[in-house]
């Protein structure tokens, strides 16, 4: 029987390469796609669900909030170019100085301060206005009438008593508030014009009339 015999060199060389040609197939073999996964080779638009109305949120987000503007108080000046700005506290003390005084240049300023102010430096202005002669008073007074504010019309009513403006006093006899009509009535008694609340209670049997005749019959 022959029998072929390699020397162990030769043993050797192809045990390195089968070696070299595994370790290059394995390495290969990790940078091969998955083929286990799906491949991704095209990308398609899809339907998607709008959420919310765009134009709505669009509106929300640009909608300017209100300018809030401040109210300027410029009066002051009328008495004193250089007055500057002032305080609450110290536009009342010269609201109530120019009631002192009362002439008609105090008048046209208290009138100013009218349409300016508001709250009680409003109401203030008013009272002071009531003590004042000239051609300012009574149509600040009328204007303030128009006030939602009763304590307002009140003082209009009491500045009007003082003046004994008739037409005012007459209005304001139908007034809402029943202090406002009240104080009306007294000013038109004051006046000598007891008649004028009598012809306009006369068709009158409501809660406020009444009130009003109490009231009037203790006072006069």
């Amino acid at each position: 029987m022959l029998a072929v015999q390699l020397p162990h060199g030769e043993f050797l060389i192809f045990g390195v390469f089968f070696f070299i040609v595994g370790a290059g197939l394995i390495a290969i073999s990790r940078f091969l796609p998955d083929t286990s996964k799906p491949i991704v080779t095209a990308v398609s638009p899809v339907e998607t669900l709008q959420l919310g109305e765009p134009d709505a949120m669009w509106e929300a987000q640009t909608e300017l909030a209100p300018a809030i503007v401040a109210h300027a108080i410029t009066w002051p000046a009328l008495v004193d170019p250089a007055a500057g700005v002032l305080d609450d506290a110290e536009r009342r003390r010269v609201i109530d100085g120019l009631g002192i005084v009362g002439d008609a240049w105090c008048a046209s300023i208290l009138a100013k301060a009218v349409d300016e102010e508001t709250g009680d430096l409003r109401v203030a202005a008013l009272e002071s206005l009531g003590h004042c002669t000239g051609d300012a008073v009574a149509p600040a007074l009328q204007r303030a009438y128009g006030s939602d504010v009763v304590a307002e019309r009140y003082a209009a009513v009491d500045g009007a008593s003082r003046r004994a403006d008739t037409t005012l006093l007459e209005r304001a006899l139908h007034d809402a508030d029943t202090t406002v009509a009240i104080a009306a009535a007294y000013g038109l008694a004051r006046a000598g014009r007891k008649d004028v609340v009598e012809n306009n209670l006369v068709a009158r049997m409501d809660e406020g009339a009444n009130e009003i005749r109490r009231v009037l019959e203790l006072l006069t």
